[in-house]
């Protein structure tokens, strides 16, 4: 089982988007080049080294014939997840604006 931290997720959403691609026989710069991005970038995603946004994963799943929640069928314990200790913190807007 996973280990239900962010890393772990990124990294299994990426190998399956890989699965994914390779199905469908298309190489990482065929893919790239349908959704008009960076074979790097891509491969960064693949790797489980970037967090895109949620439109990203959308493109990703549009190009591979799949649908949206197809890239998130992994093998990780989503119940679990949120009772990990919090790492992110949210940031807090300074409120020196200066009205004029």
């Amino acid at each position: 089982m996973s280990r239900n931290t962010d890393e772990e997720l990124l990294r299994l959403v990426g190998a399956k988007i890989r699965e994914l691609r390779k199905a469908k026989k298309l190489s990482l710069q065929e893919l790239a080049y349908i959704l008009e991005m960076e074979k790097s970038n891509l491969s960064v995603i693949e790797n489980g080294r970037s967090n895109p946004q949620l439109l990203t994963y959308a493109k990703i799943a549009s190009a591979l014939g799949v649908n949206l929640r197809d890239l998130f069928d992994v093998s990780f314990n989503f119940e679990s997840f949120i009772k990990l200790p919090v790492t992110y913190k949210a940031r807090k807007h300074k409120k020196d604006r200066i009205d004029k």
